[in-house]
């Protein structure tokens, strides 16, 4: 089929300028749209390496806006009030409760925490209790963590495959007796204070054996005598001697 010079001239004429001013605002829109779907997104942990690796993983994506990458201390929830990130990465070392720090929080952010599946005194049960929405294993690649993110951003949960087993495996661990129960579930940090406490050692001098601040320490402190339901540290050392956690010594 042909067409004559006339027909030619109608079917590529240029659009009107109100047309042509409509499809230019198209990718404009879509740009603005890509952008407010952006996931915020604030790393915590005391692990340097890890910390490092998760922010140059979301440095490589346009889905995730960093906004907040710091070690985990008594100055923790101001920042993140002030941050509002959608979503919470944890590493492995965190020194923070998840119940306590999501309690300061509104709106609650979602939560990522990045562990390590051999490490026998990380219980992935607990950190779901304690408000985790999603766990990856800290070998996982990058492809694997992205997605966990952006699976838990849109309002999953989401177990990668190390850490279903590893669910699974605590699932099918035998119950623990009722004296087991009522022990308090510290973390490494935590028992690192704990020993140190019971030892005669002051705030300072927890703090330089430690490398952490007094602050920190203080904040540590606090949480344990939370966990133990005491208010005084002679109630939290006396506690602590009777065996609960450290007996044996």
């Amino acid at each position: 089929m042909s067409l004559s010079p006339s027909d030619y001239a109608v079917r590529t004429a240029p659009p009107p300028r109100a047309d042509l001013a409509r499809s230019a605002q198209i990718p404009s829109a879509r740009r603005g749209l890509v952008s407010s779907r952006r996931m915020r997104a604030a790393v915590v942990t005391d692990d340097e390496l890890l910390r490092h690796g998760l922010v140059h993983m979301m440095s490589r994506t346009d889905s995730v806006l960093l906004v907040g990458n710091m070690r985990p201390g008594a100055e923790l929830v101001g920042r993140l009030q002030s941050l509002r990130p959608d979503l919470l990465v944890f590493g492995t070392d965190r020194d923070v409760t998840l119940p306590t720090l999501l309690a300061d929080l509104h709106p609650r952010p979602k939560v990522v925490v990045v562990i390590d599946t051999d490490d026998p005194q990380t219980d992935p049960l607990d950190l779901i209790r304690a408000g985790a929405d999603g766990l990856i294993d800290r070998r996982s690649t990058s492809h694997e963590l992205l997605a966990t993110l952006m699976r838990v951003a849109a309002g999953h949960n989401a177990l990668d495959a190390s850490c279903a087993n590893a669910v699974i495996t605590r699932l099918r661990a035998p119950v623990a007796s009722p004296d087991d129960a009522c022990t308090p579930v510290l973390t490494r940090r935590e028992h690192e204070v704990l020993h140190l406490l019971t030892d005669g050692l002051d705030n300072r001098t927890i703090a330089r054996n430690l490398f952490i601040s007094e602050a920190t320490v203080k904040f540590h402190l606090h949480n344990i005598m939370g966990k133990f339901g005491v208010h005084r540290r002679a109630a939290l050392v006396s506690t602590a001697l009777r065996g609960r956690v450290i007996g044996g010594r």
